[in-house]
């Protein structure tokens, strides 16, 4: 489903021609869409990846457009690769109260938030300019004007437009609607569940 066609479906279901409404189009969806990562944060679109090298006594690595770090994995001299094991950043600076301290970084904490995304906190602090990983979880580009289609348009349809309703509902104060869709969202969210754990699940393992 891509945008135009969201934005149709919308109109379609909720039968309200109000300009106030339609202008809000835009903003409705882009809730929607945050409700749907905020129910669903694994979906394959959200998981992102870092790539680059560490900088010699640099502990502190920002993750643009991170909401939540999944791990961090740095590549030693010798081609192996080391995932870092995370502790909170108290404990990594109790653990090398010495910042001048270098070695092949082992454990990392997410050390704050800023405007743009996450800042990781390694230990001890990058001896050599190894490479490093760091996969996250973070949004996806959402529907617009100007992106026409999206993972989750794709994919997952009936979550998406369930959503989008459930917002447009709260917005023009419909309870009736609320609660319609609202437990039509439940509902889409929980199959979408299960069609995504047995895509994570092997099959010799989970079974068909």
């Amino acid at each position: 489903m891509n945008y135009t066609n969201l934005v149709t479906n919308i109109k379609n279901f909720i039968e309200d021609d109000s300009t106030e409404f339609e202008t809000s189009i835009p903003t409705i969806i882009t809730q929607a869409e945050n409700m749907i990562f905020g129910r669903l944060p694994n979906l394959p679109c959200y998981r992102k990846k870092l790539s680059a090298n560490l900088v010699i006594g640099t502990k502190e690595y920002s993750v643009d457009g991170a909401r939540m770090i999944r791990q961090v994995a740095v590549t030693k001299a010798d081609s192996d690769v080391v995932y870092l094991k995370h502790r909170i950043d108290s404990y990594l600076r109790d653990y090398t109260p010495n910042a001048s301290a270098t070695g092949v970084p082992f454990m990392y904490a997410t050390r704050d938030a800023t405007t743009a995304g996450i800042r990781v906190l390694l230990a001890p602090s990058p001896s050599a300019t190894l490479a490093y990983e760091i996969d996250f979880i973070g949004l996806e580009t959402g529907l617009s004007p100007s992106n026409a289609n999206s993972w989750i348009g794709d994919n997952a349809e009936q979550v998406l437009l369930t959503a989008s309703l459930l917002e447009s509902s709260s917005f023009l104060k419909a309870t009736d609607s609320v609660n319609l869709y609202k437990a039509q969202f439940d509902e889409a969210v929980a199959l979408f569940q299960q069609e995504m754990q047995r895509n994570y699940q092997a099959e010799y393992e989970g079974g068909i």
